[in-house]
């Protein structure tokens, strides 16, 4: 059962200028506050008490964060407030990056992917059994270190303050993709601008999940030209809607100058605190196969997992495997 939601006041600033200067303010003030585009993950965590803000700041106003733009270079910017629907339609982009595509349109269901937008699966909280819940069955497990306490349920010797304390496993969709498509994240803050690689923004602890500061919006998300790059992506789950990914496989293949497997990239979500990415060179092994048997021994050796949601850890782990081959067969270098 969820509690009614606290009662916090709401503003929707209606340019960047704007929010940034809010922002300001706010963190000078030491306001408590929370940003808000779909809130399609924030509103259910308010509900169950997990998320307790004061202010909620809508992005919705903001132009800026807006839009996709195509260049003729072949690179692209997408908008943070790109809802997922119109991603997962987007003729154009499809023609581009059919894989980020299709990823966003496995997220959730088609009414939430109207209102939940790309920059927010990036940033999606991360999942555990023993904090997304009401407030009453986190009483029962015990209260954990994400849920204010002193305690992980899963990892006993786990200590405040020590890296990584808190195992909540991460569960975006599009983040696989777009790490295997290089994206570059651009994020303002009162203190400026930056351009941050997606590879460089997440951090290995469910709790302290990113490099974002409190202060720091996400913007955009530049994609370079794809250049004959060739992703596929799917994810175990119990239903075909609603789940997050108990387990999600992005697997790509790009081609050399003479058409022949150059290189080949994996990225992970569902496992571990943060999505693990490896990229192989086909020079360096004898063949694709080769190639292929060490892209699923890095996966499978750095994944730790615990019992955090319907399927037992240890068939989780035996899919790894069997989701990158699938994967290959799909992209045509398996066996």
């Amino acid at each position: 059962m969820n509690a009614p939601p606290a009662r916090f006041a709401f503003e929707r600033p209606a340019s960047l200028a704007e929010l940034v200067a809010r922002l300001a303010r706010l963190s000078a003030d030491g306001g408590d506050y929370a940003l808000a585009a779909g809130a399609t993950d924030l509103m259910p965590q308010i509900k169950r008490g997990v998320k307790t803000p004061a202010r909620l700041i809508s992005l919705n106003g903001v132009p800026e964060l807006a839009g996709v733009q195509a260049r003729a270079d072949g690179s692209h910017r997408l908008g943070a407030l790109t809802r997922l629907a119109d991603l997962a339609g987007d003729a154009r982009l499809r023609q581009h990056y059919p894989a980020l595509c299709a990823a966003a349109g496995r997220v959730a269901s088609p009414p939430i992917r109207q209102r939940a937008s790309l920059g927010g699966n990036l940033l999606v909280d991360n999942r555990c059994i023993h904090i997304n819940q009401s407030a009453l069955n986190r009483a029962v497990h015990g209260t954990c270190f994400k849920a204010g306490g002193e305690t992980c349920p899963l990892v006993k010797s786990a200590v405040r303050g020590r890296l990584p304390q808190c195992q909540a496993r991460f569960v975006s969709d599009t983040a696989p993709v777009l790490l295997l498509l290089d994206a570059v994240l651009q994020l303002v803050s009162p203190r400026g601008e930056r351009q941050l690689p997606l590879s460089q923004f997440y951090r290995d602890d469910g709790m302290q999940r990113h490099v974002l500061a409190s202060d720091e919006v996400l913007v955009a998300i530049e994609l370079p030209a794809a250049d004959g790059l060739r992703i596929d992506y799917d994810k175990l789950t119990i239903r075909r809607a609603l789940d997050f990914p108990s387990l999600g496989v992005a697997l790509g293949v790009r081609a050399d100058s003479g058409g022949t497997l150059g290189e080949l990239s994996l990225a992970l979500t569902g496992i571990g605190t943060h999505p693990g990415c490896w990229r192989f060179a086909a020079a360096a092994y004898d063949n694709a196969n080769a190639m292929l048997d060490a892209a699923c021994a890095a996966a499978r050796e750095s994944a730790t997992t615990y019992q955090q949601d319907f399927f037992p850890r240890d068939y989780r782990k035996r899919m790894i495997d069997v989701f990158i081959r699938k994967a290959a067969q799909r992209l045509g270098v398996a066996r």
